[in-house]
């Protein structure tokens, strides 16, 4: 009989902006070109398989070269991972005075990598499509999700990766486990330099991506 057959399941759902801010503050530019599958199976315990990896994120507002380096990404991953589910929200813009002077300036915030996150882990959990729930993410606005899977008993393991810098006291408090992703882990699970499409095409890491 195959051990698959025994294993239990595993989903990783993953904040992006989390933990894009999280690398960026501990490490600057290095390790941006992140193999999120492979990141998501080195936390795998004994016993236990990688099913899917779902990852939230939101198009950059940066109309300059942030934004193609994004696409660029988001385009490896979909070609080199074969588990990995890409979830998209937007920014949305909010006028906002200082309350210094009062002069009016706006801001952009992120929408939807909140609601996107919940709703896959509480929608996944109904449907009994995993016995282990792995959170990267710092953010508290994570906690209500957690807590509904731990008041209805639904026999789920709920495990917090968060991101550098990024851990989130009462997120933490919210799981079964926690630990912190260490740089080890992100500079063992980068994709390969160039990555190939169909079409014989390929996707090259940015330079600016060290």
């Amino acid at each position: 009989m195959s051990n698959h057959a025994t294993n239990k399941r595993a989903i990783v759902y993953i904040d992006g902006y989390n933990l894009y801010y999280g690398l960026r503050a501990a490490y600057g530019g290095r390790y941006k070109w992140l193999n999120l599958q492979g990141l998501a199976t080195s936390f795998m315990r004994p016993g236990v398989e990688l099913v899917r990896v779902k990852y939230c994120t939101a198009t950059t507002k940066d109309a300059g070269g942030a934004r193609q380096r994004q696409r660029v990404y988001l385009k490896a991953l979909q070609a080199h991972c074969d588990k990995i589910e890409i979830f998209q929200g937007h920014f949305l813009a909010k006028a906002v005075s200082c309350r210094s002077c009062g002069e009016v300036y706006t801001r952009y915030e992120e929408k939807k990598t909140d609601v996107n996150i919940a709703c896959e882990i509480l929608n996944d959990a109904h449907l009994g499509r995993y016995d282990y729930c792995y959170v990267v993410s710092g953010d508290s606005d994570l906690v209500p999700p957690l807590q509904l899977l731990r008041q209805n008993d639904m026999a789920k393991r709920v495990i917090v990766a968060h991101p550098p810098r990024r851990r989130g006291i009462e997120l933490c408090g919210t799981a079964d486990g926690w630990f912190a992703i260490g740089e080890r882990m992100f500079k063992r699970n980068q994709l390969p330099p160039t990555v190939a499409l169909p079409g014989d095409r390929r996707l090259t890491r940015p330079p600016q991506w060290v």
